[in-house]
């Protein structure tokens, strides 16, 4: 028997996200043959909303966290760039100058990537209140 995956992995999620597919599916098709709505489906749809903007925090918290990450990554790798232009003779010098900052750019833009995930995090973090 497979063990069941952590609700966070993206298998959970896709399944989480597949059976919410059927069952907005399943609900357009009752509304289409003349379910009305309820308490109980109201409810529903209210909670629902919610654990959508649940996992849009979590997401958007994900997401700043890979940039972050990304980001430091890509400075290491301007440092060891550099590293090597400093041990490089005149001819290579150069081309470990230019992949240091190309390296330090990415650094930069996942920096502001992280950055607008976080905004986004705050910004659905504020509508969950």
């Amino acid at each position: 028997m497979t063990p069941e995956p952590d609700a966070e992995s993206p298998i959970a999620r896709g399944q989480a996200a597949a059976a919410r597919a059927d069952e907005l599916r399943r609900r357009s098709d009752q509304l289409a043959h003349g379910a009305t709505s309820t308490e109980k489906t109201v409810e529903q749809a209210r909670q629902r909303a919610q654990q959508a903007l649940e996992r849009a925090v979590a997401a958007h918290k994900a997401s700043a966290g890979r940039h972050a990450e990304a980001g430091q990554s890509h400075r290491r790798a301007a440092a060891a760039h550099e590293q090597a232009a400093v041990s490089a003779g005149d001819a290579d010098a150069g081309g470990h100058q230019d992949a240091a900052a190309r390296h330090r750019d990415s650094a930069e833009y996942h920096d502001a990537a992280a950055a607008e995930q976080t905004k986004l995090e705050a910004e659905d973090s504020d509508r969950l209140r």
